[in-house]
């Protein structure tokens, strides 16, 4: 009976402690190629850690892109990069779905023509930050490239999302 009892705890911990593995999300930041857009400011102690993590809605399941990120604490430029799908060793992914259906629409000459659409949406862990010093910190970005060029519906499905 102790044996159970200490499976069905550890069990219970272990479940709980997994389910907060990836951190507590502090903002999601929407991201395009017209504009940067930014965090405001997160107050870090020294010695936290912020994962980039990329939230993506796309027509393909390997989408390429690249977004260029500056990091400011107290308007003073600590770091200027970019990141892409590959940037991370590690490209942990999480809350990954993939759904298609089949769409029937008219042509000019009034027949039916059936088109295919796929969507993927999955984030993915791109960078860790560990801030130097206790203050207040600014994160900007700006998806710079991505591709397949011609899907209107990846650049507006683009995130950053911060967790700690």
């Amino acid at each position: 009976m102790k044996i159970i009892l200490k499976t069905i705890v550890l069990t219970v911990l272990l479940t709980l402690y997994g389910c907060h593995s990836v951190g507590k999300e502090l903002i999601e930041v929407p991201v395009t190629k017209e504009e940067i857009t930014s965090s405001g400011e997160i107050n870090l102690k020294k010695g936290e850690t912020i994962s980039f993590w990329t939230k993506i809605n796309s027509g393909t399941p390997y989408p390429e892109y690249t977004i260029k990120y500056l990091i400011e604490e107290n308007k003073k430029t600590i770091e200027f990069d970019s990141i892409s799908r590959f940037t991370y060793e590690k490209n942990h992914i999480i809350n990954a779905t993939a759904t298609s259906e089949d769409i029937t629409e008219k042509t000019f000459e009034e027949k039916d023509t059936i088109i295919h659409k796929e969507n993927f949406e999955f984030e993915l862990e791109n960078k860790k930050f560990t801030a130097p010093k206790d203050g207040k910190y600014t994160f900007a970005f700006k998806l710079t490239k991505y591709e397949p060029e011609s899907q209107s519906s990846f650049s507006s499905g683009v995130s950053i999302i911060l967790r700690k």
